[in-house]
């Protein structure tokens, strides 16, 4: 880096900072640091719902699986894509008319108070180790590009950033700043997607050498077989991507804060229409990449970081600074948006419910502002943990997210909106021994776990146990490489099947709020708000009937490809690109 690229950024963190304090000065209400006081347009919810799902994750890290695995890794963004459209359309208008800040306080409204509580401690630890993954980007990617080989040292600065940004500025300043970093986003990817496609001999040399010299998936935008990122995969990940768009709190606290419903439904669709070609500004490198063959890069965090450190300097002085902060301002605005959301989480869902008395605004403001250090302090400590190991941010990204995201929603989404027979101890069962389940998948299946922890631990209890499980741990270790796929379904699978037991076994509580959830399935009395579930309009019964062939396309195609079914690609796509034609229409007229 030369004295240039560092004058950029520390130009574009200052600035950071001066917009930080200055925004600050909006935080009057509770409401200004959770939700942006609920004033946010189509146009701010859509660029600060892509900002905050774009990352240091999408650039350096599924840039890398691509480099290793091929194409296909676009589905993680695709997918996620779709979950907003069928989110936007379907759950953020009934969970906006409830003027909830969380997804625990819905729980409590639906089910109790105390299920409340412990979701929102046990979601906000999770988060944590979601931001912990971010932080350990960041901080390879900072010490492979600049040769600044200080991992806590690059810990320290991104985690200082963004603390200082979202604990100061609350989800005002994440929103109205995400506006601004997304334009250095953009900037980024498009000044490394063409150095990388040159370096590789230009599109057409790239494409050609892939289909004859590199790897079979490299090329396979669904996969066939049973390798790591194939049609399983995509599968998972649209369940995965489900979750994520209807009960991720850094999406829907974004979308809590929008003017109504309608806003609120047309920023997640803007945002998912925006990110489908974004996409390839990471992909393509990645895939440019692998003809390039980096030397002795095992780890596929640090293909994307060796790019630029090294091709990007002799170019001009500058680009490598400018794409900086590019990355900087993905990673920045992703952080902060979850730590506001563990702000959130902490304060709203645990000190606040906990109290007897209800606390004051300045009260509420300075606990949501110490939670963010306290959220800083952990995800630290959560980032130094997983530099060692070599398995890459995705791998454990998408690890986590299958053991104990996917039971959350099940019972939030699928009984807690579905089924009002859903008593609390039938969620909270679920919840549980769905994580349970997603656990024990990796600790039967992956011979590294099974081995070392598991037999021994089944040995000491009873020997015949021990070998039952021994023999069934044969059958199945050759799951191993599709192990990422598979827990998404035990998970969910084990809370799908647990919760409507465990809740016809109890009786339903008296809930004295639940019935404000079925009366907001249609609008109220608020002028404002003319966004129907069920379209009143022929375009709009068109638009939705749209998204659900286009969906069905979307799994019809994907399923097929199980079968080497020749156009299971093309279904794929054209079913995507059908269901974002349909929600564009549904949002957009009466």
């Amino acid at each position: 880096m030369t004295w240039i690229d560092y004058t950029i950024i520390g130009l574009f963190l200052a600035g950071l900072a001066v917009a930080g304090l200055r925004i600050s000065r909006l935080i009057k209400h509770s409401d200004d640091i959770f939700v942006a006081g609920r004033e946010l347009t189509p146009f701010i919810l859509g660029a600060t719902i892509t900002a905050t799902n774009l990352s240091m994750y999408h650039f350096i890290s599924m840039g890398g699986i691509a480099f290793q695995k091929g194409i296909s890794i676009i589905w993680q963004n695709w997918t996620g894509c779709m979950a907003l459209v069928l989110s936007g359309i379907f759950v953020i208008p009934v969970m906006r008319r409830l003027q909830v800040r969380s997804i625990p306080e819905f729980l409590e409204m639906r089910y109790s108070k105390p299920l409340r509580i412990i979701i929102g401690a046990f979601w906000g630890l999770r988060l944590c180790i979601f931001l912990g993954i971010f932080l350990y980007i960041a901080a390879t990617a900072g010490a492979q590009i600049t040769g600044w080989d200080n991992y806590f040292g690059w810990l320290a600065i991104f985690s200082v950033i963004a603390i200082m940004y979202s604990a100061i500025g609350g989800a005002w300043a994440v929103a109205i700043m995400d506006s601004m970093q997304f334009a250095f986003i953009i900037l980024g990817g498009l000044i490394t997607l063409p150095v990388a496609i040159h370096l590789a001999g230009g599109t057409p040399s790239l494409i050609h050498w892939l289909q004859t010299h590199g790897k079979t998936v490299h090329t396979q935008l669904v996969p066939t077989g049973m390798g790591e990122f194939n049609w399983l995969f995509v599968l998972a990940i649209l369940l995965i991507s489900t979750k994520w768009a209807t009960v991720d709190q850094a999406i829907l606290q974004r979308a809590f804060g929008a003017k109504n419903p309608r806003v609120g439904a047309q920023g997640m669709v803007l945002s998912g229409l925006i990110t489908v070609p974004l996409a390839f500004l990471w992909i393509l490198p990645g895939l440019a990449l692998a003809r390039i063959n980096p030397p002795g890069i095992t780890n596929p965090d640090h293909a994307i970081p060796w790019l630029l450190a090294t091709h990007l300097p002799p170019i001009a002085s500058g680009l490598l600074g400018l794409v900086l902060c590019g990355l900087v301002a993905a990673q920045v605005s992703t952080i902060t948006a979850d730590i506001n959301s563990v702000a959130t989480l902490f304060t709203s869902d645990v000190y606040q419910a906990l109290k007897k008395k209800a606390p004051t605004q300045k009260q509420l403001i300075y606990v949501a502002r110490f939670s963010s250090l306290i959220c800083g302090a952990l995800m630290i400590l959560f980032a130094w943990l997983l530099s060692f190991t070599n398995s890459g941010a995705v791998r454990a990204n998408l690890t986590v997210v299958g053991i104990v995201d996917l039971p959350l929603f099940i019972i939030t989404i699928v009984y807690g909106l579905g089924w009002k027979r859903t008593t609390w101890q039938g969620a909270m069962a679920g919840f549980f021994i769905g994580g349970a389940a997603g656990i024990m998948s990796y600790m039967f299946i992956i011979p590294n776990y099974f081995n070392h922890t598991t037999y021994p631990f089944l040995s000491a209890i009873s020997g015949s146990l021990a070998m039952h499980a021994a023999a069934w741990h044969e059958h199945i270790k050759v799951y191993k490489d599709s192990m990422l796929s598979i827990a998404p379904f035990v998970s969910s699978g084990a809370a799908l099947l647990i919760t409507p037991i465990v809740s016809l076994l109890t009786k339903p509580g008296k809930n004295d709020q639940s019935h404000k959830i079925w009366a907001n399935f249609h609008v109220g009395d608020d002028t404002e708000d003319t966004f129907h579930l069920v379209p009143r309009s022929r375009a709009g019964k068109f638009g939705v009937g749209l998204v659900v062939a286009g969906f069905l396309s979307f799994l019809i195609g994907i399923i097929s490809a199980a079968h080497a079914f020749p156009l299971a690609t093309v279904m794929a796509v054209g079913g995507m690109i059908a269901l974002f034609i349909g929600g564009v229409l549904r949002v957009y007229v009466e």
